[in-house]
C-alpha cells in the first residue's frame, strides 16, 4: 500500500503545537499522524486508545522521554478518529496496511509498536500480521477479546455497558457513545471528573496534574465528528473475532499493565500474554490505567531494546 500525497490538515492541534500530517491512501481515505521525539532515532509507531486520538501519545512529557531514549516516536490517529476519515466495515485485520502506509511514507523499514488501551490490540495485530515490519510490539494496559461477559468482570460500569452492547453490534453501541462523546466535546472537565470519581487513587493523582488534565480536556475538546461512530466500531472489534490468533506472534512483546486498573483489568494482560510465546508481563503494583504516563521511559526502553 503506498501513500499518496502529504498535505497538512485544516488545522494544526496539539498540547505540543507539534505538526500533524495527513496522506491521502488508495482507497481514497484520509490518514492523520505526528511524530516526536528524537528525528534520527529508532522508529516506533505509537497506538492511542479508546476513545483517543494522536493528542493522548503526544503528551507533555512525551517529546523529551523520546528524545531521551533515542527513539523516533510516530503517532496516526485511527480511522474515525483525529482527522483520519471514518472507515466503514473496518476489521481489526485491516489496520496493519495503514501502518505500512505510514511507515512506507516516512522510509521507515522495520519498526517497534506500542498499543495503549484499545490501542493494544492494534499493536498485535500489527505483530502478528507484520513479522517482517515489526521488531517488537509493547501492549500498555490493553484491552483484550471482549466475547464474552466474564471477558468484562472487573471493569468499570460504563465499560461493562459498552462491553455487552458491542456484543450484539456495533450499531448497538453507536446511541450511548455518541452520548458519551457530545459530553465530552462540550463539557470535558465535568465528563473527566465523572469518570475519576470511578478510578484508583492513582489514576486520580495522574488526571489531577494540570498538564496532563489539561492534554486530556483538548483531547476531549477537538474530537473529530466521527469520534463517537469510531468509538463503537472500535468496541465492536474487540467483542468479535481479532482475526488472528496471539500464539501466531513470533516477535517479543511486553505486556504492561497496573494491578489497580479499573479500565482493563489486569486479568486482560495475564491471558494475553499466556497466549503469546515470546511474552513478558510487567504488572505494577499499584498502578492504574494511566500508568504510561509515569512509565513511558522504561515501556519505551524496553520497546526499542
Amino acid at each position: 500500500m503506498l501513500p499518496g500525497r502529504v498535505r497538512r490538515p485544516r488545522s494544526r492541534v496539539s498540547v505540543r503545537r507539534v505538526d500533524t500530517y495527513v496522506i491521502d491512501l488508495p482507497d481514497g481515505r484520509e490518514l492523520a499522524f505526528s511524530e516526536t521525539g528524537d528525528p534520527d532515532g529508532t522508529p516506533v509507531l505509537a497506538f492511542h486508545g479508546t476513545p483517543g486520538s494522536r493528542r493522548q501519545i503526544l503528551l507533555p512529557m512525551t517529546a523529551e522521554v523520546a528524545t531521551s531514549v533515542g527513539v523516533r516516536l510516530v503517532a496516526p490517529d485511527r480511522p474515525g478518529y483525529g482527522h483520519s476519515t471514518f472507515q466503514p466495515d473496518r476489521r481489526l485485520t485491516d489496520w496493519p496496511g495503514d501502518v505500512t502506509a505510514v511507515a512506507d511514507h516516512l522510509g521507515i523499514g522495520r519498526f517497534a509498536v506500542v498499543g495503549v488501551s484499545g490501542g493494544g490490540p492494534h499493536a498485535l495485530v500489527c505483530a502478528a500480521l507484520l513479522p517482517d515490519r515489526v521488531t517488537r510490539a509493547a501492549v500498555v494496559s490493553g484491552v483484550g477479546p471482549l466475547s464474552t461477559v466474564a471477558d468484562a468482570e472487573g471493569m468499570m460500569r460504563m465499560n461493562q455497558l459498552l462491553s455487552s452492547l458491542a456484543r450484539r453490534s456495533e450499531r448497538a453501541v453507536r446511541p450511548l457513545t455518541a452520548v458519551t462523546a457530545a459530553v465530552a466535546r462540550h463539557r470535558p472537565e465535568q465528563a473527566i471528573k465523572s469518570m475519576m470519581k470511578q478510578l484508583p487513587e492513582s489514576d486520580v493523582a495522574v488526571l489531577e496534574r494540570p498538564e496532563i488534565l489539561e492534554a486530556f480536556v483538548v483531547d476531549a475538546r477537538h474530537a473529530s465528528a466521527t469520534a463517537a461512530r469510531a468509538t463503537a466500531q472500535d468496541m465492536a472489534l474487540f467483542a468479535r473475532p481479532w482475526g488472528f490468533d496471539l500464539s501466531q506472534i513470533v516477535v517479543p512483546v511486553d505486556f504492561w499493565q497496573g494491578d489497580a486498573d479499573r479500565n482493563v483489568p489486569p486479568a486482560h494482560a495475564r491471558r494475553q500474554a499466556d497466549q503469546v510465546k515470546e511474552s513478558t508481563l510487567h504488572e505494577i503494583t499499584g498502578e492504574g490505567h494511566f500508568m504510561v504516563i509515569d512509565h513511558l521511559e522504561d515501556i519505551l526502553r524496553a520497546a526499542v531494546g
